[in-house]
């Protein structure tokens, strides 16, 4: 029997979460719903032809003179909020108050939303962009919508201009990665939403931000919208072995994965729930689109 899915779409101050609701359909990282059966259970969109994650190899990218730096407006003010939850799928951190993202060649202005991290079990995997076929322990996406054409982030979601999203990969280092201390503290409380200390997203982005790749995409987890334009960063951010493993002890249930569960510390004895990892999407193919970069080689 076919499985269909009603979207209920809930708009959450300026944040949107994209509900499969009433029909089973569940989606995880594992054997039985995950990446590779994704464009089975949602072949409209995750069976597409400009699909992320993918593979970029620096030498057969197109240098673009028109992909200058980024213009943020994202200082913060009286009333904004970094609300950070386990959504089943990942650490994610919800944004409230005006975040602002331009330029770097887009054609219009882009209000962050949200930002969220995947990362592996191991250092050699994690990442859902590779380089040179190469992937890096974790990746953080800072997510924005289209302001100047949508409403909503519900409504960009669909469009092909909808989206920008920045993609940010992580090397280990010795020395702890400060703008994530904060997040990595609250992790293991993160049976409920937990508000951390807001900072300007583009703190997050590592030395060099001007040097980047280009291209056009995906959302990498269902339902997989081709509405991206992306930014995957030349240069690394940092994070330690330490705080990586507190991302790797990050518990979700092993029946769904599909919502957050407490921690054991708060009454439960553990059982059904397993550590979150390896929630990644594997490269998909290019299909021949032109990845730009921003600067000269």
């Amino acid at each position: 029997m076919e499985l269909k899915a009603i979207i209920v779409i809930l708009l959450l101050k300026n944040n949107c979460q994209i509900i499969l609701a009433s029909t089973g359909i569940h989606w995880s990282y594992g054997d039985n719903d995950g990446p590779e059966k994704w464009p089975e259970l949602f072949p409209n969109m995750c069976a597409g032809v400009k699909q992320s994650p993918i593979d970029i190899q620096p030498f057969d990218t197109v240098y673009n003179k028109r992909l200058t730096n980024f213009g943020f407006n994202d200082s913060p003010e009286e009333g904004t909020k970094f609300i950070a939850h386990n959504n089943g799928h990942s650490i994610q951190v919800d944004t409230e108050g005006k975040f602002l993202l331009e330029y770097g060649g887009l054609h219009y202005k882009y209000r962050i939303s949200q930002f969220h991290f995947h990362w592996g079990n191991a250092n050699e995997i994690g990442s859902e962009h590779t380089i040179n076929g190469t992937a890096a322990p974790m990746e953080m996406h800072i997510v924005s919508w289209n302001v100047n054409k949508y409403s909503s982030m519900a409504e960009a979601a669909t469009k092909s201009d909808g989206l920008a999203v920045l993609g940010i990969l992580y090397r280990v280092s010795n020395s702890n990665n400060q703008l994530l201390e904060p997040l990595v503290q609250v992790i293991p409380k993160l049976n409920n939403n937990v508000e951390i200390p807001v900072v300007s997203p583009s703190a997050f982005l590592p030395n060099s931000p001007e040097k980047y790749y280009r291209y056009h995409g995906s959302l990498t987890t269902p339902r997989c919208y081709e509405s991206v334009t992306w930014t995957v960063f030349k240069e690394r951010q940092t994070i330690t072995e330490s705080q990586l493993n507190v991302f790797r002890q990050t518990l979700v249930s092993h029946t769904t994965k599909a919502k957050p569960i407490p921690h054991p510390a708060e009454g439960i004895n553990g059982e059904g729930l397993e550590h979150l990892v390896n929630n990644f999407r594997p490269v998909q193919p290019l299909n021949g689109r032109v990845i730009q970069r921003s600067y000269k080689v």
